[in-house]
């Protein structure tokens, strides 16, 4: 239930713990655990299914607006594709493309902005509802009213979920309940904000 910060220097680990946490790679030494189990012998396929990931650039495939937001949940109705759209800031600029939801985009679709991909990003993520969210460098090279829209979407993912954010933005890295610090790919130091 708690948001996570993880800050540091490119190149320090950050996207590296994120891979690791997905079951993406395996620790060459030492173990994750959740709660009491160690990550590496819990079931990979399990395990993600409650996950989502946000990354920093996110892929659109060729596809609907309505498609891509349901990558995860492939059965998801219209109506709960479009309150996670909301919920994530996306639905009044998806609204206003030429089919909407219907809409084709990636691969030789509309092009959307990088903002816009990460709004579309984090509607996934709220479709999807998973118990773990990461969120790497979520309102990286955006501009100041996309990483707006995407900060004040990843306020409303935090509720009822564990999120990790990594991040370079230190108003974002800021806003969470913990924030760890990474340089040279160890824990430098962890902060638990006071309430």
């Amino acid at each position: 239930g708690e948001t996570t910060s993880i800050v540091g220097p490119s190149g320090v680990g950050k996207s590296t713990l994120v891979s690791l946490l997905l079951r993406l790679v395996d620790p060459s030494s030492g173990r994750i655990t959740v709660g009491d189990d160690d990550l590496a012998e819990l079931d990979a396929t399990r395990w993600r299914a409650l996950t989502a990931l946000v990354p920093q650039r996110p892929t659109l495939f060729r596809g609907t607006v309505a498609e891509n937001i349901r990558l995860g949940v492939p059965a998801a109705g219209d109506e709960r594709v479009r309150r996670a759209a909301e919920l994530a800031g996306a639905h009044d600029f998806v609204a206003r493309l030429p089919l909407s939801y219907g809409t084709v985009v990636g691969d030789g679709g509309r092009q959307l902005s990088a903002g816009q991909r990460r709004r579309i990003a984090l509607a996934r993520a709220f479709l999807r509802d998973a118990q773990l969210v990461l969120l790497d460098e979520p309102t990286a090279d955006l501009d100041a009213v996309s990483a707006e829209l995407v900060a004040q979407s990843i306020q409303r993912l935090r509720t009822r979920r564990t999120v990790l954010i990594v991040a370079h933005a230190p108003d974002l890295a800021e806003s969470a309940d913990r924030v760890v610090r990474l340089e040279s790919g160890r824990v430098l130091g962890a902060a638990e904000k006071a309430a």
